[in-house]
């Protein structure tokens, strides 16, 4: 296993990269490829290999893998499917042991295409070549500054890992992260149709990767369920695994076939299957990058006692009912907390849990009612974990949100999840504010809530 390990490192730090298949012509996939390495900043030496032009994008071209100066650590193979097979071939010949293949047209095409694909399986069994794909836009590894997709876009650098089993799904999600969220990406990988790297490879390179702080996955099908669950249910102790498995109808296992060749199980099966293993399944794709984002943030809660802190009564009502809903307790609060949050109130305020901070902004201002109550609850050993619920308008602003931040830093243990709803440019700016401190920010209590749910569930596997 270790020896699998180290192999796939190659992958995500290589000092060079032969692309097979390089174009000059923007619309061309092989062009997209070269422009993403040199936009991210790649260190290493990249060959283009085009016959019909000695120079792409100002690196000199190669007429073919044999004439390439020296084996390069990754090669990355972009042309025709029928001609795909004997450029693995001839790169395996000089000597390059990880391969991505990009080329679509195998087994998910038709019964021609699957006799190539089991060509390649061939091939991998034979050499021992790694081989990423094929029909998959590969990997991502911003540490490395490294890419072989063709997704056009910025990629922010972060903790937030993603397996996804098409290559093209994994760059929209990669890009809804990077254009809306404040977190950021440490590596994508993109299987495709698996003939070799698959879920549990990539989890197992994850296991120990200290770019890595939780895993999300998307998942057809799986190549080795057994395997998978041996290796998920391992990694699923050290580092969060967020799982969204498609082809969970009838219809959607057939377009799963024809898309990446995955033969989707019985959908009870998986779920049973993904619980066993640690594995935390989500709905939709949103979900995977909502709750991605409260583990790349915040630490998972000792328990599940909740303290509510809400600019509004109502929101705070609302709050307590989504709490209970996903399993989550609304904690008592002792009574210094109690006397705390009183002394910031008007006296004819009724005090208790959720505390609804608006009486207490008309006496002591927005920034230390928030202060004063969730320093209180911080404080509070009945409290294990803080909601706070915003509602800015002009001139109710947060102004100083590190307070937020401070609280949650020295109490690290308990995590704070915020929502917040009205103005929606004042909203965003909040949101803004307090993600770049750290502190995940939803639109609703109910998102709220159940992503805090989320990480008490995971706090639940991890301690087996």
């Amino acid at each position: 296993m270790a020896l699998m390990r180290k192999s796939l490192d190659v992958f995500f730090r290589p000092e060079s990269v032969a692309v097979v298949g390089a174009s000059p012509k923007r619309e061309k996939l092989g062009y997209a490829v070269i422009e993403n390495l040199i936009r991210m900043g790649y260190q290493g030496k990249i060959y283009p290999v085009n016959p019909n032009y000695p120079e792409i994008q100002g690196l000199k071209a190669y007429p073919s893998v044999k004439e390439l100066p020296e084996p390069a650590d990754v090669g990355v193979i972009l042309v025709p499917a029928e001609a795909s097979v004997e450029v693995l071939k001839e790169l395996v010949e000089i000597g390059v042991m990880h391969v991505v293949i990009v080329t679509g047209g195998f087994g998910e095409l038709d019964e021609e295409g699957l006799k190539r694909q089991q060509e390649i399986v061939e091939i991998s069994k034979k050499t021992g070549v790694r081989i990423i794909g094929p029909n998959t836009t590969g990997i991502v590894s911003t540490p490395g500054r490294f890419s072989t997709t063709f997704t056009r876009g910025y990629i922010r650098p972060g903790s937030v890992a993603y397996v996804a089993q098409t290559g093209i799904f994994g760059g929209l999600v990669s890009s809804l992260i990077s254009t809306r969220e404040y977190f950021g990406i440490s590596r994508i990988i993109g299987l495709g149709n698996k003939v070799d790297v698959d879920d549990a490879d990539a989890l197992e390179y994850l296991e120990n990767d200290p770019e890595t702080k939780v895993i999300i996955m998307h998942i057809e099908g799986l190549k080795d369920g057994r395997r998978f669950m041996e290796v998920a249910r391992r990694v699923s102790r050290k580092k969060p695994i967020l799982a969204l498995k498609s082809g969970r109808t009838p219809a959607g296992a057939k377009a799963s076939y024809s898309h990446t060749a995955s033969l989707a199980a019985n959908d009870a099966i998986v779920d049973a299957a993904f619980k066993q293993a640690g594995v935390i399944r989500v709905n939709d794709y949103v979900d995977l990058v909502n709750y991605a984002k409260v583990f790349a943030y915040q630490k998972p809660p000792r328990g599940n006692r909740v303290g509510i802190a809400s600019i509004s009564g109502g929101l705070g009502v609302m709050t307590a009912d989504a709490c209970e809903n996903v399993g989550l307790e609304i904690a008592r609060l002792s009574d210094e907390t109690i006397r705390r949050l009183r002394e910031a109130s008007p006296h004819i305020i009724e005090i208790g849990n959720p505390y609804d901070i608006w009486p207490s902004i008309s006496k002591v201002g927005v920034n230390t009612a928030y202060k004063i109550g969730i320093d209180a609850m911080m404080e509070d050993q009945n409290v294990e974990a803080i909601l706070a619920g915003f509602g800015p308008a002009e001139g109710f602003e947060l102004e100083n949100p590190s307070l937020i931040s401070d609280a949650s830093k020295k109490n690290p243990d308990k995590p704070i999840v915020a929502y917040a709803t009205g103005d929606w440019q004042l909203v965003e700016r909040t949101r803004e504010a307090l993600e770049k401190l750290s502190i995940p920010v939803y639109y609703s209590p109910e998102n709220a809530a159940q992503a805090l749910a989320i990480m008490y569930q995971y706090s639940r596997i991890k301690s087996g």
